[in-house]
């Protein structure tokens, strides 16, 4: 029997927890004759299911691409070991969207919702990495998580700015006709008005100037911890590094400068950005630190960034609210001799979305969704 596959490239997302996200596949198959009853399926049942293991493996691939280009090539160096064990990761609680059996073609279409797990494929990811020499780097290093979740507090929307400007030409012509017929003398004139008028101008559209609230800064630096604790890495707060800072070496504390500044509170040409005076005194301030302590260092690595989550609204597909957040984070490894930030790797903008039965719980499944795929995102480019 034939199998022809349409794949369906945009992934649909429904995300019921942390742990699995749905991905829509979409597969057809040819019949081997006329079988389709008037429940639009064919009468043999193994057909069905058989074209649903074959939407379920384009869910499968519609769920890989969309991972970064480093976590594709950590799959590709293990896609076996995925393949093998494939009903692990894609069980059988997958919904049927839409089915369509055809007697004049002798085909068999189905559009499914299959239920991928998530954090088990992140996990072996990991697993696979455990002997790289990068990963063997991170065992017991400690990172600053420096990354402030914000949602919008005010958005200042202005209005267009138009200039027009008329150009108007005026001009006549005068036509004159004499007539001298040897005993009188006469003329007739005509004359012609025109009007020519020209048009134009520009509009002018200023960006919007965004003032934000800092979410669960808590919550922000838990999950990100959840998400290193497998690479035994040691995550460690904003307040904990600017009391630090402000005991071990009597300097002012800086985070309260930098929550400021992402949230656009201050006059700085950067928006609602860190200003990057603010980032290296930063950076100098953990140098310093570092050298209290050389033979250990207090601070390897520095997550220095923003999530922004969108106010949830109802998708009309599924009936749920959904929520997304926008990722922009970078990864910066300090260099205790030059007394420097070098940045290793880098996430976003991206755009994480997450779907729940109500508004927070959306909100706070995309930020978990979005904190999860970054921080591995981030890992694996190392």
């Amino acid at each position: 029997m034939k199998i022809k596959i349409l794949l369906l490239l945009v992934p649909f997302l429904f995300v019921s927890n942390v742990e699995s996200g749905q991905y829509k596949g979409r597969a057809t198959i040819e019949l081997p004759k006329r079988l389709c009853t008037k429940d639009n399926r064919p009468k043999e049942r193994s057909l069905h299911l058989h074209a649903i293991e074959e939407a379920k493996k384009i869910a499968w691939n519609n769920y890989i691409n969309t991972f970064s280009r480093e976590k594709i090539d950590a799959y590709n160096s293990n896609k076996n070991a995925f393949l093998s064990k494939f009903d692990e990761y894609v069980d059988n609680n997958y919904k049927i969207l839409f089915t369509e059996c055809d007697n004049d073609t002798r085909t068999y279409t189905v559009v499914i919702n299959a239920n991928i797990n998530e954090q088990q494929v992140n996990a072996l990811l990991r697993d696979f990495s455990s002997t790289s020499q990068i990963r063997s780097d991170l065992i017991g290093k400690s990172i600053v998580a420096m990354v402030i979740p914000r949602k919008t507090d005010v958005a200042d929307i202005f209005d267009e700015k138009v200039n027009k400007q008329t150009e108007t030409r005026n001009s006549s012509q005068t036509d004159a006709i004499i007539n001298d017929d040897g005993s009188s003398l006469s003329s007739t004139e005509s004359t012609t008005n025109r009007s020519a008028i020209t048009t134009g101008g520009k509009t002018t559209r200023k960006a919007t100037q965004r003032t934000y609230l800092i979410g669960d800064l808590q919550s922000a630096v838990s999950q990100i911890s959840d998400v290193a604790q497998p690479f035994q890495m040691s995550v460690r707060s904003p307040s904990w590094l600017d009391n630090m800072i402000n005991r071990r070496l009597g300097y002012e504390k800086l985070y309260g400068v930098i929550s400021s500044e992402f949230l656009g509170n201050t006059d700085h040409i950067y928006g609602a950005n860190i200003n990057p005076d603010t980032q290296e005194s930063l950076v100098m301030n953990i140098v310093d630190l570092n050298y209290e302590r050389l033979n250990k260092p207090f601070v390897d690595y520095l997550l220095l960034g923003t999530v922004d989550t969108s106010v949830p609204k109802i998708d009309y597909d599924t009936g749920s609210y959904s929520a997304d957040v926008l990722v922009n984070i970078q990864l910066y490894r300090i260099n205790n001799d030059d007394y420097a930030a070098e940045m290793v790797a880098s996430v976003g903008p991206e755009i994480k979305t997450a779907f729940g039965s109500s508004d927070v719980i959306a909100a706070n499944l995309a930020l978990k969704k979005a904190f999860d795929e970054a921080i591995n995102s981030l890992i694996y480019k190392l």
